[in-house]
């Protein structure tokens, strides 16, 4: 017991000082791994590309086997066509995308989704150079 003039007892409060230690020692435990993911989930959200950055309105695409699209020369001959419209953050289902190359003159299209049913890029394409 410790009386005015004496020192005080060394037992801590259990509601005291070690909550909000073993608090800070969890944190700097863990808290180096926390930013870490947070930081590459924000550079993930920066950089994500759905592929179709390069594709602009008059130059000519084909589509790879895996169903990507991408640039080549008109002259090529594995060319598909010329785009005509691009929408980025478009509707990407099968009405909406008829729809929106129907009014650019088009009848085929490719699109880049997210989710299916979800929002992408559209590239409307007319046949040859």
């Amino acid at each position: 017991m410790s009386t005015p003039d004496s020192t005080p007892d060394s037992t801590p409060d259990p509601a005291g000082p070690t909550a909000g230690s073993s608090r800070a020692t969890v944190l700097r435990r863990f808290g180096p791994l926390l930013l870490a993911v947070l930081a590459f989930l924000v550079y993930r959200a920066v950089t994500y590309d759905d592929g179709t950055r390069d594709i602009t309105i008059g130059r000519c695409v084909t589509a790879s086997e895996a169903g990507d699209v991408r640039t080549v020369d008109c002259a090529d001959a594995s060319s598909l066509g010329t785009v005509v419209f691009v929408q980025r953050n478009a509707f990407t289902d099968e009405f909406s995308v008829r729809r929106l190359c129907a009014q650019h003159g088009s009848s085929r299209a490719f699109t880049s989704a997210l989710a299916q049913g979800g929002t992408g890029t559209v590239v409307c394409v007319v046949p040859g150079p």
